[in-house]
This record gives structure tokens, C-alpha cells and sequence, in this order.
């Protein structure tokens, strides 16, 4: 899967993406001025900007949004690169979550991304990135708050 964010980001959004890309194992790549064309039919997810900082992830495949999250980043720590993680979380956002990214359901993984009302990315039992939900709207869920 691949990370970008809107056409002009702020330095946190591209600090955060680099951050979730470390994180996760996906390749981030700064669009500029491109139309999300360019990705075609691979998966990617893009990061949405409110107020110059992180704001959204919408989730694309074959060029279509199949999954949309409102967040409220509340915490962001630089972390290296390590093991692809797996998804914690028995809910419709988990379930929604997994079919997007293709990550594996449960399991035992050194990271972890948890989710509940929060999506929390754990490595080695501490957390890194954790962001709110606000509202999420895909196959099978539609979650206001």
C-alpha cells in the first residue's frame, strides 16, 4: 500500500506520513501537484489535512474510496522501520480497517495497530502514533460521532 496526502501538505502532515509509513511498512510518496491518478489500481491511502494538521485517511483501491476516517491525531513519535503489523479490534472499524490495508486480522505481532474508538500503532507494548475517530464511513460501517 502506498501514503500520500493532498497537493500542498503541511511540514506535520509530511512529518506524520513519514512517521505512519515507518510504522506500518507502506511506501509514502509526496504527490505535488499529480492527480491520484497516478496510483491506477494499487491500493493507497491518503492522508487528509484540517488546520495544517493530520485530518483524515481515506482508503483507495482500484480508484475508488472504499473506506473514510475522521481522526484527531493526539500523538505522533518518530519510530524506525520494523515488522509488518496486524490489526487488533473486534468492531466494524477493525473489520473495515483490514479489508482496506489487506493487514491480518489478530494474531501475535511486536506492532500492533489496535482499534477501537481510537486507532492506536504499538510497538512493543508502547505507543507511537494514536489518533481519535470521529467518524468513519465504508463497506458495512457508518460510524458518526
Amino acid at each position: 500500500m502506498i501514503i500520500t496526502t493532498a497537493r500542498k501538505p503541511s511540514s506535520k502532515i509530511r512529518t506524520f506520513c513519514r512517521h505512519l509509513s515507518r510504522f506500518t511498512g507502506w511506501k509514502y510518496i509526496s504527490r505535488g501537484k499529480a492527480s491520484i491518478s497516478i496510483f491506477g489500481d494499487e491500493p493507497f491511502l491518503l492522508v487528509g489535512e484540517h488546520k495544517g494538521n493530520p485530518g483524515s485517511f481515506v482508503f483507495y483501491s482500484d480508484g475508488i474510496c472504499v473506506l473514510s476516517i475522521r481522526i484527531n491525531v493526539s500523538r505522533d513519535e518518530e519510530i524506525g522501520c520494523g515488522a509488518e503489523p496486524v490489526l487488533e479490534g473486534d468492531n466494524d472499524l477493525a473489520h473495515a480497517l483490514g479489508r482496506a490495508t489487506g493487514l491480518i486480522m489478530g494474531g501475535k505481532g511486536e506492532r500492533v495497530i489496535h482499534v477501537n474508538d481510537r486507532i492506536e500503532f504499538i510497538d512493543k507494548g508502547a505507543s507511537y502514533i494514536v489518533v481519535t475517530v470521529l467518524s468513519a464511513r465504508g463497506e458495512g460501517i457508518v460510524r458518526p460521532v
